[in-house]
């Protein structure tokens, strides 16, 4: 049986056939639940700094190791090749960015 995973963000408010675009709230304390990026991505980052600690699974974080901890900053961007296997939870206050994955990569 294959385990269920959670989507990797809030909502999605886009989407055609090369981009999907996300919404993401992630609450003071909150977590992201376990879920896969099949696709790159880029985060633009609005709101809140974390720290977020992303704990990566089945060996997915390759040279980031089992686990790191992202604080991000509001008004940039963070691109994320895709493959990880993770569940983040938000140690500050109320983190919200938009998601944009790629679809063709």
């Amino acid at each position: 049986m294959t385990e269920k995973l959670a989507d990797i963000a809030t909502q999605v408010v886009y989407e055609d056939d090369e981009v999907r675009v996300w919404n993401q709230f992630v609450p003071a304390g909150g977590e992201i639940q376990k879920h896969e990026h099949k696709h790159d991505y880029f985060l633009l980052n609005i709101s809140g700094k974390g720290p977020l600690k992303v704990q990566f699974h089945d060996g997915t974080g390759g040279s980031l190791g089992g686990e790191i901890e992202f604080s991000p900053s509001p008004g940039t961007a963070d691109f994320i090749p895709k493959g990880h296997i993770e569940t983040a939870t938000n140690e500050g206050e109320d983190y919200h960015a938009i998601l944009v994955e790629l679809k063709d990569s």
